[in-house]
């Protein structure tokens, strides 16, 4: 039994050896028109009230569609959704928020090796949210610029691995002042390009 256990982990790490060892896996990827990823980042809000409440660090998916239009030069689209709950201590109530982050724009990527590629990205985002807390419930949205970067692994001919990291900012108006919305992101995903 374990010379069969021993045999299957041989086997399987032979798989990944062969996966991830493929002859130029990132000059295929770049070829490609479109690119769909899916990623976790770990999301640090711009305000300082929302970190006192939130946390200073809030799970937040995000799924990313790119479209190669010119040589190097492309467009792209995200959708990243935040669920959070939280606890504002002054006067101790629980508090609990959703948010949407979209945004859009301009990109430019950048072979780096055989493997490896850099993208950097430029646009517009639209931050909306729902807070409960203290028995009411307030919403609001606003428009604001994104900067982001990412390095990407190719791991097959249409499959790679990417870290991401990206500033998102834009505000609201509420009764009490500006509500700054947005902030740092830096996560890891897996793509696809086809």
């Amino acid at each position: 039994m374990t010379t069969k256990n021993g045999l299957k982990s041989m086997f399987l790490l032979a798989c990944v050896i062969t996966l991830f060892g493929g002859a130029n896996p990132a000059e295929e990827i770049s070829n490609k028109r479109f690119m769909a990823t899916a990623g976790i980042n770990l999301f640090n809000g711009a305000s300082a009230e929302y970190r006192q409440i939130y946390g200073q660090a809030v799970l937040m998916p995000e799924i990313k569609v790119t479209a190669r239009v010119y040589r190097d030069f492309t467009v792209w689209g995200s959708c990243a959704l935040i669920a959070k709950d939280g606890y504002i201590e002054e006067v101790d109530e629980a508090a609990h928020i959703r948010q949407t982050l979209l945004g859009f724009g301009l990109g430019y990527t950048h072979n780096l090796s055989a493997k490896l590629r850099l993208r950097g990205e430029l646009g517009m985002t639209h931050v909306s949210f729902k807070e409960e807390a203290l028995d009411e419930t307030a919403t609001g949205s606003g428009w604001g610029w994104k900067i982001g970067a990412s390095l990407d692994y190719s791991i097959c001919r249409k499959m790679f691995a990417t870290l991401a990291a990206g500033y998102g900012c834009a505000g609201d108006e509420a009764e009490f002042g500006k509500i700054k919305l947005g902030g740092f992101q830096a996560g890891i995903g897996v793509g696809f390009a086809f």
